[in-house]
C-alpha cells in the first residue's frame, strides 16, 4: 500500500497511470457498454437507436480519452501554466469538434425520424423538416464556436461587442450567401413549394424538389439530371407548382387541328375514345374535349386530361402518337399552314 503511494506521489507515474486508465475506460465503453446498448437497440422496429448509438461511439471515446490525457497532465504538474492551459484546450476542442460533427448528423437523422412519424400533423413534418434542419445545424455551430472560444479562453464578450462592425464588414463580403440563407427561410415559411413537389421554373425547367439547403435548392429533372438553384434566384421567380393545392393531381392540355370541312361530333367522338385508352389518364377524372376555336388554316379542339405529374412526359408523348395515328385511320386531315400566292400581272407584261 504504501509502495502504491509512492508511486502516486510520483508526478510523472501518476500520470502514466491515469493515461492508461483513461484508455481502458475507453476501451470497456466502446467494447462492452456500447456492445449491450447496440444488442439492445437492434431489437427495436425503429433504426434511429441505432443510428444515436454509431454516431456517439467515437465522440464518447475519445472523450474519455481527452479527460484522462487532462487529469494527466494535472498530476504531471509541468512547470508553468502555459503546458496545462494549451493542452487543456487542445483536448476540449478535440471533443467539441467531434460533438459538433456528431450532434449535426443526429439532429439531420433525428428530424427526419420525427417528419415521418408524424404523418402531416406535428409541428414537424416535410413541409417544415428544412427550416428546422437550417435552426439545428446553426445552433450547433453556433454552439460549437462559443465553446471553440471559451475553451482557449477568448473573451466572448469583446467578440461580441465588436460584432457589429464585423457584422457589417461580413454582411458585404457575403451578401450573396446571406441573401441566400434568409430566401431559404423565406421559401420554406411562405411554403410556395415543399420537398419532393414537381413544379416547372420561368425558363422550362421542370423537376421534383429533392432538397431545400441554406444556400440553394436542388431539383431533380425529368432529363435524370440533378441541379443547384440559388435560394434568392428562385425567390425572385415565377414558379409553377404542379403538385400544389388541395390535390397532386394535374391537367394537362394539348391542341389538335383539323381541316376545315371535317365532321365535329367525328372528331370529338374520336378523340374522346383515344385519350381515354391512354394510360395513365386517370379515370377517376374523365378527359374532356372541346372546340376552342376557328384558326387560320384549321378547326382547333383542345384535348384535356388529368394525370399525377410524375407522369407528364410519358402521357403527353402517348397522347400526341395515339391522337395522330387515330386521326389517320379515321381519315381526317391534319392540316398544316400554308400560303396561296397569287400574282395579278408581271413587271414585263406592265410595261
Amino acid at each position: 500500500m504504501e509502495t502504491l503511494q509512492e508511486i502516486w506521489a510520483v508526478g510523472w507515474a501518476a500520470a502514466l497511470i491515469v493515461a492508461i486508465g483513461s484508455f481502458v475506460a475507453a476501451w470497456v465503453f466502446e467494447r462492452v457498454i456500447l456492445s449491450v446498448l447496440s444488442g439492445l437497440a437492434s431489437r427495436t422496429q425503429t433504426t434511429l437507436d441505432d443510428v444515436v448509438i454509431e454516431q456517439l461511439r467515437r465522440p464518447v471515446y475519445v472523450s474519455l480519452l481527452m479527460i484522462g490525457f487532462d487529469w494527466s497532465v494535472r498530476r504531471w504538474n509541468p512547470p508553468g501554466d502555459t503546458v496545462e492551459h494549451v493542452s487543456r484546450a487542445v483536448f476540449y476542442t478535440v471533443a467539441i469538434v467531434l460533438w459538433g460533427v456528431a450532434l449535426h448528423r443526429l439532429s439531420g437523422v433525428t428530424l427526419k425520424e420525427v417528419a415521418k412519424r408524424s404523418k402531416n400533423v406535428g409541428i414537424v413534418q416535410d413541409r417544415t423538416l428544412p427550416l428546422f434542419d437550417i435552426v439545428a445545424r446553426s445552433t450547433v455551430l453556433a454552439g460549437a464556436i462559443y465553446l471553440g472560444m471559451v475553451a482557449w479562453h477568448i473573451d466572448v464578450g469583446a467578440w461580441l461587442a465588436s460584432a457589429g462592425v464585423l457584422g457589417i464588414a461580413a454582411g458585404f463580403a457575403a451578401q450573396d450567401s446571406l441573401a441566400n440563407y434568409f430566401a431559404g427561410i423565406f421559401i420554406i415559411a411562405d411554403a410556395p413549394y415543399k420537398l419532393h413537389d414537381v413544379i416547372t421554373l420561368d425558363d422550362g425547367t421542370r423537376g421534383q424538389v429533392i432538397d431545400i439547403g441554406l444556400r440553394s435548392t436542388r431539383i431533380h429533372t425529368m432529363d435524370g439530371v440533378e441541379i443547384n438553384i440559388p435560394n434568392s434566384v428562385l425567390g425572385n421567380m415565377k414558379i409553377e407548382n404542379r403538385s400544389g393545392g388541395p390535390a397532386i393531381e394535374e391537367r394537362i392540355s394539348i391542341e389538335v387541328g383539323v381541316a376545315y370541312g371535317s365532321d365535329v361530333d367525328r372528331v370529338i367522338e374520336t378523340l374522346s375514345k383515344t385519350v381515354a385508352q391512354v394510360p395513365h389518364v386517370l379515370e377517376a377524372r374523365p378527359p374532356e374535349v372541346r372546340f376552342k376555336s376557328f384558326g387560320a388554316s384549321s378547326l382547333d379542339f383542345d384535348v384535356k386530361v388529368w394525370i399525377h405529374p410524375d407522369d407528364f412526359e410519358d402521357v403527353r408523348h402517348e397522347l400526341h402518337v395515339r391522337i395522330y395515328k387515330a386521326l389517320a385511320a379515321e381519315e381526317i386531315e391534319i392540316p398544316f399552314p400554308q400560303q396561296d400566292l397569287y400574282v395579278k400581272e408581271l413587271p414585263g407584261e406592265a410595261a
